[in-house]
């Protein structure tokens, strides 16, 4: 049965749009590079291509748009070492080796520019308050990182780094105990499970950990040494011959959130929030730094702070997450001068061309 794992590339991030496309189509022979504006059909056309190959059987990912929860950024076929991907703003992809790895399909041909020219003052006037708007969330989302960073202050003044060192090797003594055989070409590869999206936080944990043997789940609170721990472990698997998938956190992107050992079928995760995660399992184990590294004095200590400093920054994300909603509301309204202007069979023909070379090329 063929699986759909679903990622984001990009991100809304606390250092603006944050692209990860290099990574998460690194390795590709074939690689479909879509240009065209909103509302043009690049999102249907590559899940209804994606459904098609999972009918042939092919496992598939999805990599999902962060600032639109129902749209897709791309798609990937692993076994064919295949992909499209939106090559527009804010995440552009051009073609590195033209011809002959990529290729471009323009969605400009399939639309009528007479019917686009009459609305050209509200289609400026809407691309630049989307732009305005993105600009506005990230300096947002910034904010809220030196808020968090305030946090984690409060929080590392009671930690106890010794104790946090132990724990951590006791874990990477547990995950690499046996017999490990290095892989013949070990990879390495980055992509975000989660992102700042019109909706708030989403991520796809559970769909991409789903067919894992084995889930450490990281508990903790800001500054508790999580995502110095899962770099220490990535860092031990890579040394050791294997490979590894890195989650950076959708927000921090210096921060991790996931390391994935596929040779051992092993996750280790932030489960806090806000991409909550708890043990459901039978061999899901929970390793609370908090309990384990942290004097809890430090809450009742300095309980005023922490909630005004929580309270900061729940608002600061908040403010930014509605203006990455009034970002998608603005776009939804930009789609509909396109989308009356699109040739959607002309579209359709052009997948149905595409999708049967693909076909026989697998077949040559």
């Amino acid at each position: 049965m063929a699986s759909i794992k679903n990622y984001y590339a990009g991100g809304n991030t606390n250092i603006g749009f944050y692209s990860l496309y290099d990574e998460a189509l690194k390795g590709l022979d074939h690689l479909y590079i879509i240009k065209g504006g909103p509302g043009t059909g690049k999102s249907s056309f590559m899940r209804k291509i994606g459904q098609q190959m999972v009918e042939k059987g092919y496992d598939i990912e999805f990599l999902h748009c962060s600032s639109d929860n129902n749209s897709l950024d791309g798609i990937v076929v692993p076994d064919l070492k295949l992909g499209f991907v939106d090559g527009t703003a804010p995440h552009v992809v051009d073609p590195k080796y033209p011809g002959v790895v990529d290729q471009i399909i323009n969605f400009g041909d399939f639309w009528d520019a007479k019917k686009l020219q009459p609305q050209k003052k509200q289609i400026v006037k809407l691309t630049d308050d989307i732009s305005k708007n993105f600009k506005l969330a990230y300096k947002e989302f910034a904010e809220a990182k030196l808020i968090h960073d305030e946090w984690e202050e409060i929080y590392l003044a009671a930690m106890d780094f010794t104790k946090a060192d132990q724990v951590t090797e006791q874990l990477i003594n547990s995950i690499f105990s046996g017999n490990i055989q290095a892989e013949e070409k070990p990879t390495i590869r980055k992509r975000f499970f989660g992102a700042a999206t019109p909706l708030g936080a989403v991520n796809f944990i559970d769909n991409i950990t789903e067919d894992l043997k084995k889930r450490y789940i990281v508990k903790g609170r800001p500054g508790s040494g999580k995502s110095t721990m899962m770099k220490k472990i990535g860092k031990r698997a890579e040394a050791l011959g294997l490979s590894v998938e890195y989650f950076p956190c959708a927000f921090d992107p210096n921060s991790l959130d996931m390391v994935i050992i596929p040779a051992l079928s092993v996750a280790i995760l932030d489960g806090t929030a806000p991409h909550v995660v708890n043990p459901t399992r039978e061999n899901d184990q929970v390793i609370d730094m908090f309990e384990l590294c942290i004097d809890s004095n430090v809450e009742i200590d300095k309980a005023k702070e922490i909630e005004n400093v929580e309270s900061r920054y729940k608002i600061k994300m908040t403010i930014g997450t509605n203006y990455i909603k009034e970002a998608k509301r603005l776009h939804d309204v930009l789609e509909e001068f396109y989308i009356k202007a699109m040739d959607f069979e002309a579209i359709d023909k052009k997948r149905d061309a595409i999708f049967s070379q693909i076909l026989n090329h697998i077949n040559e």
